[in-house]
């Protein structure tokens, strides 16, 4: 019984002595998944906001196009029912029901299948162990905002040609439009040039000018797909280019080792230079303005001489070299956008419980992550604790993932070692690698929208010059000529169109870019030429189709028909 007391009493002291528990309290962010996802929704949030208003704006154009050209082939039966007496309400009551069942029904169901679809295909790119339940719903407000873009298309083109035609007589609205007279074009008094073009380039070349409000409108589709797409495979550049300009350009370390002392010496075979520096986490905020917090990386280097072989600093506007002085902290250029910082600013620092203000004296270029360098004197300066150098910068004679696993390994056996990290393979962790393949579904939407773009205005061209074409088969051109015939134009306005778009694209581009930047995360704004490359080359082979499918409908046309009088 006494050996169950004294059990008991030493299991109390025990107990006593056990030190009191510390409870941490995080909220969501500090989910690494969960911070990725909502850093990547973001990025692709700010694509959103774009590619949609193209998209937009390119259909609201065809639909004018078609709506238009739906009138202008009933002005005789617009003229005939005038003569008869209808009113002008009764006879725009037919197109202006059709173009709102048109814009209507295509902006619902082409609303409620992209909200069904897309959301869902994208989150299954862009889901982790962390997030995996998709939870869909039906945005209306955006479909709203898509009916009323569509109503504008639709019913907006249905009434500006209903009232230009409504305006006219009744005898005027049955007879055929004179076609447009042709002009002297520019090209011609380049007479070096215009003389050597045949015949038939000439009428191409007058034709282009002779219809110049198709002209542009071909001009501006065609160029805005292209442009949709240049600025996909941009974006897809800059995505799969920040992880190799952090760590070439920048960054030119692989390795960092955190010691528990500042004197410990480290060795491995694989280590082909080191370098003593103080490595902390900490937290920024500006002293002035919005209290906005920034968790950074300080780096605050043993030997500042040797430190450009590690990191290369660059002045983020003049593109010179930066230099770590005792005069402030160098701090990245996305920390500076957020703190609202630039040259001479104070920022407000936190390093465990103690706080500090540091001066910025410059700013440098980086592209993942939050950095702080300054030298340690300046440390000294500022701060309450000592300057101690506590982590090794590493450059590495082999990088392979094996031999990186031999180096940690090696290095994790060395008493005061406490941790090995390889900043660049950690990369998955910077949010961008669903963003990258969720641009090809745009670059996807982009190329098939082009595609319906030519096709549609091809026809618009072929419909309105229905008898041009009849009478030059007539006066005995071969199909194969009158297929050149409109091809040639469709050529020079495609080429157009195609350069007009490598600009659009370019400033898209940047647009987006410079939007979609969250957290830490500045993309370099570069494309690659394959990108120009294969915008270009997806637009000419859609218009080599949409010239393949004219070409059979030329060859279909009846020419009595199309000749016969119209009186």
């Amino acid at each position: 019984m006494s050996a169950a007391i004294t059990k008991l009493q030493a299991a109390k002291r025990e107990l006593n002595q056990t030190p009191q528990a510390t409870y941490l309290y995080n909220d969501r962010t500090a989910n690494v998944g969960y911070q990725d996802y909502f850093d990547e929704s973001k990025s692709i949030a700010a694509i959103a906001v774009i590619f949609p208003g193209f998209f937009l704006f390119i259909a609201v154009l065809i639909t004018f196009t078609t709506i238009s050209r739906m009138i202008e082939k009933n002005r005789r039966e617009i003229g005939l029912m005038r003569a008869l007496g209808y009113t002008k309400g009764f006879i725009s009551m037919k197109y202006v029901i059709y173009s709102i069942l048109a814009g209507v029904l295509g902006s619902v169901a082409g609303g409620v299948f992209g909200a069904l679809t897309l959301p869902k295909f994208i989150f299954s790119m862009l889901s982790n162990n962390n997030l995996n339940q998709y939870q869909g719903v039906i945005p209306w407000a955006f479909i709203i905002e898509a009916i009323i873009a569509g109503l504008i298309a639709t019913l907006g083109s249905a009434t500006v040609v209903l009232i230009i035609n409504l305006r006219e007589k009744p005898t005027e609205l049955m007879r055929e439009r004179a076609p447009k007279a042709g002009k002297r074009i520019l090209l011609e008094r380049i007479k070096p040039l215009w003389n050597r073009m045949n015949f038939n380039q000439k009428v191409s070349y007058r034709n282009l000018f002779r219809y110049k409000t198709r002209m542009m409108m071909t001009i501006v589709g065609i160029a805005g797909c292209t442009g949709l797409m240049l600025a996909g495979f941009g974006i897809r550049d800059s995505v799969n280019d920040l992880v190799p300009d952090q760590f070439n350009q920048v960054q030119h370390y692989q390795g960092v080792v955190t010691l528990s002392s500042s004197n410990k010496h480290i060795h491995d075979k694989n280590i082909d230079a080191q370098l003593p520096a103080m490595v902390q986490s900490i937290t920024v905020s500006p002293t002035k303005g919005t209290k906005r917090n920034a968790t950074v990386t300080m780096v605050a280097p043993k030997s500042t001489t040797r430190f450009s072989k590690y990191v290369t600093l660059t002045n983020s506007k003049s593109g010179q070299s930066e230099k770590l002085t005792d005069e402030g902290v160098i701090i990245t250029e996305k920390l500076a956008t957020d703190m609202a910082a630039k040259k001479g600013s104070v920022l407000s620092a936190k390093l465990g419980n103690k706080l500090f203000k540091v001066r910025v004296a410059g700013i440098t270029k980086n592209y993942a992550g939050h950095y702080l360098y300054l030298t340690p004197k300046y440390f000294n300066q500022v701060a309450t604790t000592r300057y101690t150098p506590t982590a090794r910068l590493l450059k590495l004679k082999q990088e392979s993932a094996a031999q990186r696993h031999t180096t940690s390994r090696n290095l994790l056996k060395q008493s005061g070692v406490l941790n090995v990290t390889y900043p660049r393979y950690a990369s998955s962790s910077l949010g961008t690698v669903g963003l990258s393949s969720v641009v090809l579904i745009f670059i996807a939407l982009s190329a098939a929208l082009g595609l319906v773009v030519l096709y549609n205005l091809t026809n618009v061209n072929i419909s309105e010059r229905m008898r041009e074409l009849s009478t030059i088969k007539v006066l005995g051109f071969y199909d194969n000529e009158v297929t050149a015939y409109v091809a040639r134009e469709n050529v020079v306005l495609t080429l157009a169109g195609i350069v007009f778009g490598w600009f659009i694209g370019l400033i898209l581009h940047h647009f987006i870019m410079i939007k979609a930047q969250t957290g830490a995360i500045l993309f370099p704004l570069t494309i690659h030429y394959p990108g120009y490359i294969w915008s270009a080359v997806l637009t000419a082979c859609f218009s080599l189709i949409v010239g393949v499918i004219t070409h059979y409908k030329l060859k279909n046309i009846d020419m009595l028909d199309s000749l016969s009088s119209s009186e």
